[in-house]
């Protein structure tokens, strides 16, 4: 096989298995998600620390140039992983290498992942929408704010309100016209993660 037929056979091979998962963070074009269904499609939910994040290519398919991500957990709200997370993300936009496709070491994270590929890859459900920094208000609050800016995040979720066992703050939240614009409290965003994982027929 020539080097030209090899390179469309990858590129060929790259979107049939990797499309749906793992398509960088720029430059992409994903249907806009809300709160229940980044929690539906991830298989794990973490809140955490990225310890290190480092950019090498694929060790089985060389020409594929990924971001491994390693992260100290602080709170599971869904899966199972240990103490420490790492996963692979493929990445495809120049600018991505320059700055580990965003993961830098030291930030607070909430991510929502994907399924983990068989060619060992994840990302982000939605990709910027599935990853949340979060900051402190001024206050000294926790916010979460994701990739968009948190639009449409709680977009159709306003039958929330009327579920047992949501505080009456984040019954505000849920009620708010827009609601999700912006940061958002992240007590507000566990408690609702925790709601949503707790439904009949959700996976815990």
């Amino acid at each position: 096989m020539s080097r030209r037929q090899w390179v469309l056979a990858t590129c060929i091979f790259l979107v049939v298995n990797f499309s749906s998962h793992v398509r960088a963070q720029r430059g992409a074009i994903v249907e806009p998600r809300n709160l229940a269904e980044l929690t539906d499609r991830a298989a794990t939910i973490v809140l955490g620390r990225i310890i290190y994040s480092r950019v090498e290519p694929h060790p089985q398919y060389h020409n594929l140039n990924t971001v491994v991500v390693t992260m100290s957990v602080e709170e599971v709200l869904k899966g199972t992983p240990g103490r420490t997370l790492t996963y692979r993300q493929f990445i495809w936009d120049p600018r991505d290498p320059a700055d580990h496709a965003g993961y830098v070491s030291g930030k607070e994270v909430l991510v929502f992942l994907n399924p983990v590929t068989s060619a060992g890859f994840t990302s982000p459900v939605g990709l910027s929408q599935g990853r949340f920094e979060v900051l402190r208000s001024s206050r000294g609050e926790p916010m979460a704010v994701n990739g968009v800016g948190n639009k449409a995040l709680l977009r159709g979720m306003e039958g929330l309100t009327r579920a047992s066992g949501i505080s009456p703050s984040t019954r505000r939240i849920l009620a708010q016209p827009g609601a999700g614009a912006g940061p958002l409290p992240l007590s507000a965003l566990k408690e609702v993660i925790g709601k949503l994982t707790a439904r009949p027929g959700r996976t815990p």
